[in-house]
């Protein structure tokens, strides 16, 4: 692996229509859906849009966590209160029949590289199977190199380490938690949402407040700072600010005053609290689109809210455990229609667990109301957002990408070039078929968890068996039409097919961490990342700090530690050389001691065994490391011979001498 990433000429032609075959397979029948009509007339500029505004749009992408398409008010949900997400629904471009994958990382990985989450290398949240890969380019990179100022707020989870970190991925500017949620094993010790110490350009750094105010506090201090400084300089350059919450993932945590309403409307603490984070998000954005109003930067920024899977809050007719029940809720809320009346949550293939609400407004282009109905995609969303920003994208680039811009879609149309270019868009859409996985294994395999939407068809495979849908008569997905509909149940396997032969010529890499290298030393591994597990045992993923508020004992390994054998890292080391290896049971925040006398540290199938003095917290060596891809694992012990694996490194750090 190379210590510099892929680079990437700094023009791009404007994306095509069409994208890769495998995902828009052309069929025959039915009418084009109707496009929405978002702008009849043309745009005004706010009077307080700033003089020296950018040529170019700002851009602001905000994704929540878990959060399904039923959690939000206006989707048929009278109890949550979300009155600014309502309203954002009203101002924007609504995409009501979006999709995207039914886990955090793959959902991330093809948002921002506009390609099929298998196709980017990304299928689980663990195991290492989570981190993109250097040769992808992504959004960012691709805005940087149009002179964007860029930046992320919260939640990465697409690679801890380098090169896959988001400051190696076109980032400027990084605050962020570890792994995919505060307090799992990457992020920093004894996270609990409050209070926190969270990574600031690679770099701890210590914050007072609840997590999900901070991401937006900082997103908006990193545009005022943008701000002053391009009109300082009179460069009048664009910014991108991807805040990417946590919330509501759990362990659902929130402010009190924001959960105290839902319980006292009956709701149990688990799904209180899930929608107080919501509600506290929800106020988030709308302070967020006032600041953007009142620094005059609104008119000229696309605002983009989106959701990463289907909500993990379930709610069914016989589970009582999170709520009052379904029955009390349903007579108190008559209009109240659980889950938006879909089927399916986060980690399923239905459309509950990857169909989700995303808001798109540009008031400077008119795209401040209307329903889009065509059949849209998480990748799709990297090139529309190029697109309206008037980024050309590569020849090269573009014949890697799944999605296709929606700016045609969207966009005011005057001319009769621009109507063909909308017709040929909606007819494309309504020929394309979409395929969602779930994979969540080590290996990827054809035989897991996946759909296929065409048109309104959705074909289910799952446990080794199809099912088959039509959404027109049938949105709740509960007629499986398998054996009437053979023709369509042949369809929609060989689209499935076809999308696995691309993935498997396109090949599933393993991701190796970078040691020695200079943008990242000393290096910090965690369990989480852990490789080869065995079947049948847990993977360290969350520690299980928790703060003193009831809540339900959210899965954790603290305390469990003698659950886990230690397993390797995957690490490739940039030199051979001399490095300092220290291995941890628990973190160096913690400073739990190990005690046991030594500890074992294998690197390359070589071990070195190491005295642990007294009631040390960790054990130190200086061993020779070869070049090249390699594995490293740890433990400690009382065995003079250093055999028995009687507690493992939960941490290793890595530095080069």
């Amino acid at each position: 692996m190379s210590d510099i990433k892929r680079q990437w000429p700094r023009y791009f032609k404007l994306i095509a229509v069409l994208p890769s075959a495998v995902f828009l397979l052309f069929a025959c029948g039915g009418e084009p859906s109707q496009s929405v009509n978002s702008a009849s007339a043309q745009p005004s500029v706010d009077a307080s849009m700033s003089a020296s505004a950018p040529a170019k749009p700002n851009i602001v992408l905000i994704v929540t966590d878990d959060q399904g398409s039923g959690d939000i008010g206006v989707n048929q949900n009278p109890i949550i209160k979300t009155p600014s997400l309502d309203a954002l629904s009203q101002q924007s471009v609504s995409f009501t029949n979006f999709h995207v994958d039914p886990t955090c990382s793959p959902t991330r990985a093809a948002l921002l590289t506009g390609k099929h989450s298998l196709y980017a290398g990304v299928w689980h949240t663990i195991l290492g199977r989570y981190m993109l890969g250097p040769e992808h380019q992504t959004l960012a990179e691709v805005l940087q190199e149009n002179s964007y100022n860029t930046g992320i707020f919260g939640k990465w989870h697409l690679g801890d380490n380098y090169p896959y970190r988001p400051q190696d991925q076109g980032f400027n500017e990084v605050l962020i938690h570890g792994g995919g949620g505060v307090g799992q094993t990457p992020d920093f010790w004894g996270n609990t949402q409050f209070d926190d110490t969270y990574y600031h350009n690679g770099t701890p750094k210590k914050f007072e407040g609840y997590a999900t105010k901070i991401w937006f506090d900082e997103a908006k201090d990193f545009i005022t700072k943008h701000n002053e400084k391009s009109s300082a300089s009179n460069t009048n350059e664009p910014y991108f600010a991807y805040i990417a919450l946590n919330a509501p993932h759990g362990p659902y945590r929130a402010p009190q005053e924001y959960i105290q309403p839902y319980e006292d409307e009956g709701l149990g603490r688990n799904q209180a609290s899930f929608y107080g984070m919501i509600t506290y998000i929800d106020e988030q954005v709308g302070s967020l689109r006032s600041f953007l109003t009142d620094n005059g930067d609104i008119e000229n920024t696309i605002f983009v809210f989106m959701t990463d899977n289907g909500s993990s809050m379930w709610i069914t007719q016989d589970d009582t455990s999170i709520n009052k029940g379904f029955a009390d809720l349903q007579a108190a809320h008559p209009d109240w229609v659980a889950n938006n009346g879909l089927r399916g949550y986060k980690g399923q293939v239905y459309e509950g667990g990857h169909k989700v609400p995303i808001y798109l407004s540009y008031p400077k282009a008119g795209l401040t109301g209307g329903e889009l109905d065509q059949l849209t995609a998480h990748y799709d969303v990297m090139p529309t957002l190029l697109a309206l920003a008037d980024i050309e994208i590569e020849d090269e680039l573009n014949e890697k990408l799944s999605g296709v811009s929606l700016a045609a879609l969207i966009e005011p149309c005057d001319s009769d070039t621009c109507t063909k270019q909308k017709q040929t868009l909606v007819d494309t859409l309504e020929n394309r078929s979409v395929v969602i996985t779930n994979q969540r294994v080590d290996q990827p395999s054809p035989k897991r968890p996946t759909a296929v939407a065409f048109q309104d068809w959705r074909l289910i495979s799952r446990n080794g068996k199809d099912e088959l849908y039509y959404l027109g008569d049938d949105p709740t997905q509960q007629n499986n039409l398998v054996a009437s509909r053979p023709d369509m149940l042949k369809q929609l396997k060989e689209t499935k097919d076809a999308w696995w032969s691309e993935a498997q010529n396109r090949g599933f890499k393993d991701r190796f961490i970078g040691v020695g290298y200079p943008q990242e030393n000393p290096v910090r591994l965690n369990a989480m990342d852990w490789m080869e597990v065995p079947e049948g045992q847990k993977v360290p993923w969350f520690i299980g700090h928790q703060p003193p508020a009831p809540e339900r004992d959210y899965v954790h390994w603290i305390t469990e530690e003698s659950e886990y054998q230690p397993l390797p890292w995957y690490i490739e080391v940039a030199q051979a050389g001399q490095y300092k290896v220290s291995a941890y049971y628990h973190d160096v925040p913690a400073g739990t001691p190990v005690l046991k006398k030594h500890c074992v540290i294998d690197a390359n199938t070589k071990q070195h065994l190491v005295k642990v003095h007294g009631r040390a917290s960790h054990c130190q060596a200086t061993i020779d490391l070869e070049a090249g891809e390699q594995k490293i694992s740890a433990w400690f012990t009382d065995d003079k011979q250093g055999k028995a694996k009687e507690k493992a490194a939960f941490y290793l750090y890595i530095e080069k001498l």
